[in-house]
């Protein structure tokens, strides 16, 4: 049995909807300045760990936070576009508990059923679905040491994928603005697994203001 690559698995820092507890998906966003705190700090937790190459989703938020972390580094970025953040239709730029208070059993039954559909948008399934190739492409590439910089709901479905879960399992796994999840990928003969070493490791953000 052989380690074959260790991934790295961040949630980008926050933006001014997180900061606003704003609902946002594809919205192409920049982190605000907390959330270029949160990105240095992650990038000071992160500043020994060995790194080939920086994927990420192809929204502002997450490359700048793989950028602030890639200082110590100076590797190179290999964009995923299947990695963006999941559609959040009609509920784009709502305030997360107004949304909740104005359409409660469309929320619940989403909660509940990863197939359900946000309106106008996507089920967590169809988010799972479509990150699958992104993964596998990670694991194809030649690189044995990575950092992946994505979102909540992706980052589920490249837990998923990884372990290969359902996504009912899956999206009980929570992960911070600015936190970190590590991933141990070995071979043994023809067969690949994934270990989880540890999740939505946040410590180093205890102390921000």
């Amino acid at each position: 049995m052989n380690l074959i690559k260790t991934i790295f698995l961040v949630r980008h820092g926050k933006t001014a909807y997180n900061d606003d507890d704003l609902l946002q998906g594809s919205i192409d966003l920049p982190i605000s300045e907390s959330g270029k705190k949160e990105a240095e700090l992650l990038a000071q937790e992160l500043q020994n760990e060995k790194f080939d190459v920086f994927f990420h989703s192809p929204l502002k938020r997450a490359l700048q936070t793989a950028e602030i972390v890639n200082k110590h580094h100076k590797k190179p970025f290999k964009e995923i576009p299947c990695f963006s953040e999941i559609e959040v239709g009609q509920w784009e730029g709502l305030n997360y508990f107004d949304m909740i208070a104005n359409n409660n059993e469309i929320f619940l039954a989403w909660l509940q059923d990863p197939t359900v559909e946000i309106p106008g948008g996507e089920s967590l399934c169809q988010v799972f679905e479509r990150v699958k190739p992104g993964v596998q492409e990670i694991l194809a590439s030649p690189f044995s040491h990575i950092l992946i910089a994505a979102h909540a709901a992706v980052n589920r479905g490249i837990l998923a994928a990884l372990l290969n879960i359902k996504p009912e399992p899956a999206r009980m796994f929570r992960m911070k603005n600015g936190a970190y999840s590590k991933f141990l990928v070995y071979e043994s003969g023809r067969h690949m697994f994934t270990v989880v070493e540890s999740w939505n490791n946040n410590k180093h953000l205890e102390n921000i203001r």
